[in-house]
């Protein structure tokens, strides 16, 4: 159901109406009509209420189709009511008002029939939607944030991580210094300096860094240290 159908339908039944009228047809030869005509008048009745007050996601993600719906559907509904004046003017100057109230009171029945069938049924499956749509957002939502949580884990986890680093080798700076070399997993790669006569153990922890320096061999981690001592 969307305005411009509606209105299209409302249009084709009071042309078929008023050709009905001008050859002298009754009222009950165009039930069909009337009925059609009616009921493209209820929806868009409809339609204009709900143009009023769409749904959150609607004004959210499509905020011009939904302004630009709201003015289709009043104006169509406007024309509709020009066609409602002219029915009522030509029933009730040629067959009486009280013939033109007959009408009014099986529009109504009309109107009320669809709001039980069709616009319920309509305003379940909106709601429906809206709840699917809200279940998908808050889940996409929980989902990224649990992700951030975990990388944010994951990141902290390898930052504080220990590992056993055990002596390569050694090497005497000067009189007074010596340099040892300690190596972990996945190449992870420490330096540390000692007193010439203090003791030098075989392995402790250290952070586990497996990019430091992890394309350098040993000596040439050691060349590095003597260069920027000098």
């Amino acid at each position: 159901m969307d305005p411009i159908s509606a209105m299209a339908t409302a249009s084709a039944a009071f042309g078929a109406l008023k050709k009905g009228f001008a050859i002298g047809r009754d009222i009950e030869s165009m039930a069909s009509d009337l009925s059609r005509w009616m009921g493209a008048l209820s929806d868009l009745d409809q339609m204009e209420k709900e143009a009023k007050n769409p749904p959150i996601f609607k004004k959210l993600f499509s905020g011009q189709s939904v302004e630009q719906e709201a003015i289709t559907t009043f104006a169509n509904r406007q024309k509709a009511q020009q066609q409602r004046y002219e029915l009522q003017q030509w029933i009730s100057l040629t067959m009486g008002k009280s013939k033109w109230d007959e009408l009014v009171r099986m529009e109504g029945q009309i109107r009320k029939r669809r709001q039980e069938t069709l616009y319920k049924q309509r305003e379940r499956r909106r709601k429906f939607v809206e709840v699917v749509a809200w279940i998908i957002v808050f889940g996409a939502g929980i989902a990224g944030l649990a992700g951030f949580v975990l990388l944010l884990k994951s990141h902290t986890a390898n930052a504080d991580q220990m590992v056993t680093c055990r002596k390569v080798k050694c090497e005497k700076l000067d009189n007074r210094q010596l340099v040892c070399i300690f190596k972990g997993a996945n190449n992870t790669i420490e330096s540390q300096f000692f007193e010439y006569l203090e003791f030098v153990p075989n392995e402790y922890q250290c952070k586990y860094d497996p990019n430091a320096k992890k394309d350098m061999t040993i000596q040439e981690s050691l060349e590095e240290i003597r260069k920027s001592r000098e």
